[in-house]
């Protein structure tokens, strides 16, 4: 046997080597425990109900029964019940809707808007709304959109004979400098500032055409959505270059004036026509007969109120089935929510709130609107809701609209125990 004699620094590096595979197996070892540790922690959350450990906070599990218990001081259990969206007209031969019949929803109105500070979507020196940039004033201008498309299919497009809009622009000096983030000035002309080189006149040009940018780009939207051709008027523009103390986002806004208030007359939406199924003489055994997807009114609940909204009742062509929705556009501006398999979800006061949406007051059972099926055959002592929730979207034939996306909605309670 032939003898190996090592040097200090060969004998060094094997024991480092020894060292680091000993560290490096156990490292594994342990990210492979804490994966799997991961994995059941999130199995037994989506499993089983959450635990609120006494607090009025926690998750709520859409797909247990109850869905969270040690809820609040008294420990208690929550269920949620689901129930029919109701109908607003009852399909031929079919009953009557339910008492619990959802208020009716305000008349739009429409008042100035004032657009400020992360509200405003431009960069120093331009001019056209960059909302890809600004969320915040994403968010501003489809809520003034919507103002606008609600107001005008309630009738109130007569009305907008005076719009107006109105810029300003703070006492900063405008420059020919391009923004971080920009290639070049968006001016809509063959020269920056339209060939105006006094900063004052730099100024109130800014002020004007970001007004008048703003109003193209929603004159657009609504036009696209509604048909109507809403033409607003661009005012000349608060121009508060060099004025001492004037600078900062109360001196650079947008104001824009519809100039309508209430609608003049207030009438409850007319009733959609319903046709009635179209059944054949004579069916084949065992063959189905078809109802065909039509316009309805449907119950809606969100943020404690109830009322009706244009929607349908879709026969799905693979089960025959028949659901209640809306549009899913409509889905979206009203706010129903669609909620997760585990929603974080707590008390506030006497309100519950489940996936941030407000449910509504926790009541006795005493003012419950219907009955319930109890779990386990114990009565509950409190409810809240309902709220309408989303609970699939799909694509449906309607008669006399073709293809409509449809969000299908059901109301749910929850259930105190």
């Amino acid at each position: 046997m032939k003898k190996v004699i090592l040097k200090e620094s060969q004998i060094k590096y094997i024991i480092d080597n020894l060292i680091n595979n000993t560290i490096s197996e156990q490292w594994i070892g342990d990210k492979k425990s804490e994966r799997e540790s991961r994995r059941a922690a999130k199995k037994q959350k989506l499993s089983g109900p959450s635990d609120w450990d006494n607090k009025d906070e926690g998750s709520f599990n859409f797909l247990s029964t109850p869905g969270a218990f040690n809820v609040g001081e008294k420990g208690y259990a929550i269920a949620h019940h689901v129930s029919a969206a109701k109908l607003g007209k009852a399909m031929p031969g079919k009953e009557t809707p339910p008492k619990e019949t959802p208020g009716k929803k305000p008349e739009p109105t429409l008042s100035t808007f004032t657009v400020q500070g992360s509200s405003l979507p431009y960069a120093d020196n331009m001019v056209k709304p960059y909302f890809n940039k600004y969320p915040d004033a994403l968010e501003t201008f489809n809520q003034i959109l919507q103002k606008f498309v609600d107001y005008i299919k309630n009738g109130g497009g007569p009305n907008l004979t005076n719009v107006t809009i109105k810029g300003s622009a703070d006492s900063a000096k405008p420059t020919t400098d391009v923004p971080a983030g920009y290639t070049k000035l968006d001016h809509p002309h063959s020269k920056a500032y339209n060939g105006l080189t006094d900063p004052k006149e730099r100024n109130q040009y800014l002020a004007d055409t970001r007004a008048s940018e703003y109003a193209k780009v929603l004159s657009a939207k609504v036009k696209e959505l509604t048909g109507f051709d809403l033409i607003i008027k661009v005012l000349p523009g608060d121009n508060y270059y060099g004025q001492e103390g004037k600078r900062g986002i109360e001196y650079r806004s947008i104001v824009l004036t519809p100039n309508a208030g209430e609608l003049k007359k207030t009438e409850e939406p007319s009733e959609p026509e319903v046709k009635p199924a179209v059944t054949p003489g004579k069916s084949e055994p065992g063959g189905k007969v078809k109802i065909p997807s039509i316009p309805y009114k449907v119950g809606i609940y969100t943020d404690e109120e109830g009322y009706w909204v244009n929607g349908y009742n879709v026969t799905e062509a693979t089960t025959g089935y028949n659901y209640l929705g809306v549009s899913y556009e409509d889905a979206q501006s009203l706010g129903i929510p669609l909620f997760k398999e585990v929603e974080e979800s707590k008390i506030v006061g006497d309100k519950l709130y489940v996936g941030g949406k407000l449910v509504g007051k926790i009541d006795t059972m005493n003012n419950a609107p219907e009955n319930f099926n109890y779990m386990g055959g114990k009565k509950p002592q409190y409810f809240a809701g309902p709220i309408s929730r989303i609970v699939g979207t799909r694509d449906n034939e309607i008669e006399g609209q073709g293809k409509v996306t449809v969000a299908y909605v059901d109301n749910i309670y929850f259930l105190f125990y």
